[in-house]
């Protein structure tokens, strides 16, 4: 437990040192008069420093992807960050939600974000870093899982209203060997991961505010 505190201020640290010439919070003052636009985000993979990478190398994450976002979300919407569990193809359970916007028009200024996931035995452990901080939760693993593929965003990807993201995926498999997972269409999710026996899916999606409020 103490590594993983540990790991979680490391990624804190990551996120200030590159985030610090970035505006990735709300912005005050604008021109309410002004014509409002889309909701519209782009995201893509972060390209970490050669120190970053030395860090994050050495603190021991099995699984990690980092990414940066970029544009803004208007009031009244919101950027929903979640993780969800499938088993034996149940449909998925959403453990993990995170809501970003709302209130206000919210801009992201190539802001870091990531996604890791730290095993133990027969519990998966996952964390979603921003600028903002860190949530962090836990997944339990089926015992006989021997085999697994991870798969995350690898291209810049837009993201408008009513669209989801599938950020990275880990699979798990009771087999000693799997294939790999075609992750072209970051739009769409495969059914494989769908029908996997055991599956954590990291995934971003933009929503109305009311919608999540429901």
């Amino acid at each position: 437990m103490k590594r993983l505190f540990t790991l979680l201020g490391v990624l804190l640290l990551l996120a200030a040192c590159t985030n610090e010439d970035s505006s990735g919070g709300r912005e005050e003052g604008e021109d309410s008069s002004q014509e409002s636009s889309a909701s519209s985000l782009t995201v893509k993979p972060a390209k970490l420093s050669k120190r970053e990478q030395s860090i994050v190398n050495q603190m021991g994450i099995d699984f990690k992807t980092f990414y940066t976002v970029d544009g803004k979300v208007e009031e009244g919407e919101s950027l929903v960050t979640s993780i969800v569990v499938y088993k034996d193809g149940d449909g998925g359970k959403e453990e993990f939600i995170s809501l970003g916007g709302g209130d206000e028009q919210e801009h992201f200024n190539k802001a870091l974000h990531s996604f890791q996931l730290y095993m133990e035995e027969e519990v998966a452990h996952f964390t979603m870093g921003s600028p903002d901080g860190f949530g962090k939760g836990s997944t339990i693993m089926p015992d006989e899982l021997g085999a697994f593929i991870f798969e995350q965003l690898e291209e810049e990807v837009t993201i408008t209203k009513g669209e989801t993201v599938y950020l990275a995926y880990l699979i798990g498999s009771s087999e000693s060997q799997m294939s790999s997972v075609n992750h072209s269409d970051v739009k769409t999710l495969p059914e494989s991961v769908k029908k996997a026996e055991y599956a954590v899916v990291a995934q971003l999606e933009l929503k109305d505010n009311l919608e999540e409020k429901k």
